[in-house]
């Protein structure tokens, strides 16, 4: 099992910044689906879209502005919680990926078993879409914290000018090593670029298609299909616990 990085809490191969990524993807698209355009996961796309209704007067401005709130104060939270369990001497990946789990399950929950949601102002939705913005700050985290050199898994505008340099890092690397076979630090430079190449790659596709399988699964399922996010993480939960033994 390949690791992308070499100091961690947990053994992380590079399957599991990419699940997360396409957790987050399937959750952004269920927001903005279900609940009117609110971006959970992406939140500048929560700050250019609550700039607009500002303008228009909107008042599901609301929502969007509670939504960027709780993404940051999930934030604080979490690195909080992260400082405490490392204090404790415990291992914070498995807890803080606990806490996510629960998070998106409330988030489900309401969604599920509130009445519908007629609109962006409807609180029953701002409430659920809370609790998702919540979650994806909680993930925005543990990244940052818990993952040393893994790209955000939440936010794609840097992961795009991350993947062009590291494109043209690898195309340069390559051409040094044409030129000469026989050098070991062209060859380490190669090889250390393909594996960051491959790490945004993973994360930038598995972003795309958590995106994808989530409208399609909103078409077909409706609601129902939300809870999809929240069984993959518990399962990556579960995942981290087992590592631990």
């Amino acid at each position: 099992m390949t690791e992308i990085a070499p100091s961690r809490e947990v053994p992380l191969p590079r399957w599991v910044p990419a699940l997360l990524s396409f957790v987050a993807g399937y959750v952004d698209m269920y927001t903005f689906l279900a609940l009117f355009g609110l971006f959970v996961a992406q939140v500048t796309g929560s700050f250019v879209t609550a700039g607009a209704q500002l303008v228009v007067h909107d008042v599901g401005i609301t929502g969007k502005v509670i939504a960027i709130l709780a993404f940051l104060v999930a934030a604080a939270l979490t690195a909080g919680l992260i400082g405490l369990i490392r204090n404790l001497g415990a291992v914070a990946l498995p807890w803080m990926l606990a806490f996510e789990t629960l998070l998106l399950a409330i988030f489900c929950v309401l969604l599920l078993t509130g009445p519908p949601v007629t609109g962006a102002n409807d609180w029953h939705g701002v409430i659920a879409g809370l609790f998702a913005a919540m979650a994806m700050g909680t993930q925005s985290v543990i990244v940052r914290l818990l993952m040393h050199g893994v790209p955000q898994t939440n936010v794609m505008t840097g992961n795009m000018t991350q993947l062009g340099i590291e494109s043209t890092g690898l195309l340069l690397a390559w051409w040094r090593l044409a030129r000469d076979p026989g050098d070991r630090d062209n060859e380490r430079e190669f090889t250390a670029g393909r594996a960051r190449l491959i790490v945004v790659l993973m994360i930038a596709v598995g972003f795309i298609l958590g995106a994808v399988c989530g409208a399609v699964a909103y078409a077909e399922t409706g609601l129902a299909g939300a809870p999809v996010a929240a069984a993959l993480v518990g399962a990556l939960t579960l995942w981290s616990m087992w590592q631990l033994r």
